[in-house]
C-alpha cells in the first residue's frame, strides 16, 4: 500500500499520520548516549578520511574535541544493527522504495522512541560506512590484510590509478557531506530529548514547539540515511542508474537550520530557568544583605543597566542595615498614597539609622510616558530608587516567591538579607510607625491587639485619646440617614447625661465630617484586608470587622468602646429603639452585676430578635493577590457567607432564610426556604440547598 508513496509530496500532516505508531514505546531501555558518541567518533573522522581521498584534502586525523562518553559498560546493540543495515543494502535507488525501506524500518523500531530510532538508524549506516572508509584510507598500504579487506569492500571499483575518477569522486563528496550534515541534524533531535528529560516542558514552552514534529524529522533523517546507503551500494557496484540525493540534502540543510533556531530558543529560556532556581538557591540562605541587593539588581540577565537614585552607593550604605525593598508599578495616585503612608515611616527609621527604604518600580516597558511618572513620582521620595529593575530571573522571583502580583508590597529584610516580612503594606498602612520592626512576630502582635479600634480612632480627635486614657464609654456612631443621626444623638446625649450606674458616655459622630467619614471606613476595609491576608478563621477581631464593614450602607449604625476597647456594635435602628426603651433595662443595671456594655448588647438582641435578624453583607475592595479565602462564617449565625463581588448571609431564622449562589456562568440561583435543610456545599466556594443543586454547574 505504501510503495508507491511519495515524500516530497506528503505534508509534515501526512507523514506523521503515516508514521504514526499506537501505543506507548516499550523497547527495554539501553544506553543511547553512549551508542550516539560511538556514532560521532566514527563518522568525524571517517568523513575526513573520505574527503582525504576524494577532494586531495590533507586534514590531519585530530583528536575529536567535546568527545561524548562513552560507558565502560556499554553493549551494543548488534543483532538490532545488522539486522538495519541488511534492511537498507542492495535497494533499487528510487524514491518510492527508500519510503517503503524507511517504513519498514520504523516498523522494526516502533517500540523505541523516535531520537532512539534516528540513532540506532544511523549507527547501522556508521557500522558499514566506518569500515568502508577506514579501508580506503588505507587500501595502498603493503599490509595484505588491509588490502584484501578493501577489496571486498569494493574500494577498487571506486579507485583508479594513477587519478581518481571523476564521477566517483563526486558522488563520494556528495553523500560524505550529507551524511555529515544527517549527523547534525540527529544531534540536534538528541539534545532536544536530553532538554525534554531534565527540564519540563511546561516551564520551557519552546520545547514542546520544538519536539511537536520530531517525528517528522526523524523520518527524513532515516531515509536520508537509507538514500545515502543506496548511492554508495550503487557506486561500489559501478551501476549506471544512482540515487538522486540533492532534494534530501535541502531537505536536511533546512530541518537543520530550523532544529538549530529552536535549541536556541529553548536554551535561551532554559538560561532564565537556570538564572532563577539559581536566585532561588542563593536567597534561600543569604549571609548578606548587600550580596541580596546585588543578585537582584545587579543579575546578568537584566535586559537594561539599573539605575540608583540619589548618587550614593546603595550597596555600602545598606552594609549592616535592615531594608524595606517597596515594589510597585506606577500609578501614580495610588503610589502617592503609599509615599504619604511611607514618609512617616521614613522619619522614624532615618532618626534610628536601623533600616534604608528602596523604591523599586517593576515596568514592563519603559516609554516616554513610563519615564515621566517615574520622575514625579521619584521626586516626592527621599529614599533611594532603582530604575530600570529589569532581571528576568529577578522579576520572576518577585512575583512568585514573594508574591507580588501588581498591588504595591513592602518585603522586610534583615542585614543577612532574610526576610523578616514578605509583605509589611498591610501593618503599615494599619499601624504606621507602630508597625517597628515589620517582622512577622510583631505582626502578630498587633493582630492580637484588643485594643485596635481605639488605636485607629485616635488619629481623629485628641478628645478620643483622652477618653480612652480615662477608660470612658465612647459612642462611635454614623450612618446615611442624617435623621437618625440626630435622633441617636439627642438619645445617646440624654444618656451620657444620665447618672448610668457603671458608665462615662462620651460621643464622636463619625459621619459629622466626609473626609473623617472616608478615612475611616478606608481604615476598616484596610483592617479587614490586613486580617484576611494571614488568618482565614473568624476570630473575635475579625468578626467585628466583619460587622462593621456591613454597616456601611446602613441607615445608621453604632460602636461602643470601653477605654480603647470595643465591647459592642449594631445597627443603628435597633440601638435607637433600645435607647429610647432605657428605662425598661435600666434596672438591668441597679440590680445586676452586668455591666452597661452587657446590658446594652442583651437587650439589643432582644430586640433584634423580635425585628428580625437583617441580611449581612459587605462589599471589600479588588486587590490582586489578596488571599482571601473562598469561605467565610458569618458573624452572627456562623453559616457560612456568599462569595461573589460581596460576602452576604441571610441567616436561618423562624421565617425562613434566603440562599444565593452566584455560579461561574453568571446566573444567580435563589432559593426561599421555610424550614431548615441541611445545606450542600460545593468546590466553588459557595453553600447552597438540594433545590439549588441542579441549577450549579459546579459538581460537589
Amino acid at each position: 500500500m505504501a510503495c508507491n508513496k511519495k515524500p516530497f509530496q506528503m505534508t509534515d500532516d501526512e507523514i506523521k499520520k503515516e508514521i504514526s505508531v499506537p501505543g506507548i514505546h516499550t523497547a527495554e531501555k539501553f544506553d543511547v548516549a553512549s551508542l550516539f558518541a560511538i556514532v560521532t567518533n566514527i563518522l568525524k573522522p571517517a568523513t575526513i578520511a573520505a574527503d582525504n581521498v576524494f577532494r586531495g584534502t590533507k586534514q590531519p586525523h585530530m583528536e575529536i574535541k567535546g568527545e561524548r562518553v562513552i560507558a565502560t559498560s556499554f553493549i551494543p546493540p548488534l543483532c538490532t544493527l545488522k539486522e538495519l543495515s541488511y534492511e537498507m543494502v542492495c535497494k533499487d535507488p528510487s524514491e518510492e522504495t527508500a519510503y517503503k525501506t524507511t517504513k519498514s524500518i520504523l516498523e522494526k523500531l516502533k517500540d523505541y522512541s523516535w531520537h532512539v530510532k534516528a540513532v540506532l538508524t544511523l549507527a547501522a549506516f556508521t557500522l558499514d560506512y566506518g569500515d568502508f572508509c577506514r579501508h580506503l584510507d588505507q587500501f595502498h598500504s603493503s599490509d595484505q590484510l588491509t588490502k584484501s579487506m578493501g577489496i571486498l569492500k569494493g574500494i577498487p571499483a571506486l579507485l583508479t590509478r594513477p587519478s581518481i575518477d571523476h564521477n566517483h569522486e563526486s558522488a563520494i563528496v556528495e553523500v560524505n557531506k550529507l551524511i555529515k550534515d544527517t549527523l547534525n541534524v540527529i544531534d540536534c533531535i538528541v539534545t532536544l530529548e536530553e532538554r525534554c528529560v531534565k527540564y519540563n516542558p511546561k516551564d520551557v514552552p519552546a520545547l514542546s514547539i520544538a519536539t511537536d514534529n520530531i517525528s517528522v524529522y526523524v523520518f527524513w533523517a532515516i531515509i536520508t540515511v537509507v538514500v545515502c546507503t543506496t548511492r554508495m551500494c550503487c557506486l561500489i557496484k559501478d551501476e549506471r542508474k544512482t540515487q538522486e540525493l540533492s532534494r534530501f540534502a535541502e531537505k536536511i540543510n533546512v530541518i537543520h537550520v530550523k532544529l538549530k533556531l529552536q535549541i536556541q530558543l529553548c536554551n535561551e529560556e532554559i538560561e532564565k530557568i537556570e538564572a532563577y532556581w539559581k536566585l532561588i538557591r542563593f536567597l534561600k540562605e543569604p549571609l548578606d544583605i548587600v550580596e541580596v541587593l546585588k543578585v537582584l539588581f545587579f543579575a546578568s540577565d537584566s535586559r537594561q543597566q539599573v539605575k540608583v537614585f540619589p548618587d550614593e552607593l546603595i550597596l555600602e550604605a545598606v552594609k549592616t542595615k535592615k531594608v524595606l525593598l517597596f515594589f510597585s508599578g506606577l500609578d501614580v495616585d495610588n503610589i502617592t498614597e503609599y509615599v504619604s503612608i511611607l514618609n512617616p515611616i521614613y522619619e522614624k527609621v532615618t532618626s534610628n539609622n536601623e533600616y534604608k527604604i528602596v523604591w523599586i518600580p517593576i515596568v514592563e516597558q519603559w516609554t516616554i510616558e513610563m519615564q515621566k511618572k517615574f520622575e514625579l513620582l521619584r521626586s516626592k521620595m527621599s529614599w533611594f530608587v532603582v530604575q530600570n529593575f529589569s532581571s528576568i530571573s529577578a522579576i520572576n522571583y518577585v512575583k512568585e516567591q514573594w508574591h507580588y502580583k501588581n498591588e504595591p508590597i513592602i518585603v522586610a529584610l534583615n542585614s543577612q538579607g532574610t526576610v523578616e516580612h514578605y509583605n509589611a503594606v498591610h501593618m503599615i498602612k494599619i499601624w504606621g510607625p507602630s508597625a517597628f520592626p515589620f517582622t512577622h512576630r510583631r505582626d502578630e502582635e498587633l493582630r492580637k491587639r484588643e485594643d485596635w479600634f481605639g488605636s485607629l480612632m485616635i488619629e481623629f480627635s485628641t478628645d478620643i485619646s483622652t477618653w480612652i486614657k480615662e477608660e470612658k464609654h465612647i459612642f462611635f456612631y454614623g450612618g446615611k440617614d442624617s435623621t437618625w443621626i440626630k435622633e441617636f444623638c439627642k438619645e445617646a446625649t440624654g444618656l451620657a447625661n444620665d447618672d448610668v450606674k457603671g458608665a462615662r458616655i462620651s460621643l464622636f459622630n463619625v459621619g459629622k465630617d466626609s473626609g473623617i467619614q472616608r478615612r475611616f471606613w478606608k481604615l476598616i476595609d484596610n483592617f479587614f484586608l490586613y486580617k484576611s491576608h494571614m488568618v482565614t478563621e473568624v476570630d473575635t477581631v475579625t468578626k467585628e470587622i466583619q460587622k462593621l464593614l456591613s454597616y456601611k450602607n446602613e441607615k445608621g449604625w453604632v460602636v461602643l468602646c470601653k477605654g480603647a476597647r470595643l465591647v459592642f456594635s449594631g445597627y443603628g435602628t435597633t440601638v435607637l429603639t433600645v435607647l429610647k426603651n432605657f428605662d425598661e433595662w435600666k434596672q438591668c443595671l441597679n440590680e445586676s452585676a452586668f455591666s452597661f456594655e452587657a446590658c446594652l448588647e442583651k437587650y439589643y438582641n432582644e430586640q433584634l430578635r423580635k425585628d428580625g435578624l437583617p441580611c449581612r453583607d459587605f462589599d471589600i475592595p479588588k486587590i490582586d493577590g489578596l488571599l482571601i479565602p473562598d469561605c467565610r462564617k458569618c458573624p452572627d449565625c456562623s453559616e457560612i457567607m456568599e462569595m461573589s463581588i460581596r460576602f452576604k448571609c441571610c441567616h436561618q431564622n423562624q421565617r425562613g432564610f434566603n440562599l444565593n449562589c452566584c455560579h461561574n456562568n453568571g446566573h444567580v440561583t435563589k432559593v426561599q426556604l421555610k424550614e431548615k435543610v441541611s445545606p450542600v456545599s460545593l468546590v466553588c466556594g459557595m453553600t447552597v440547598t438540594a433545590a439549588c443543586e441542579s441549577h450549579c454547574q459546579n459538581k460537589c
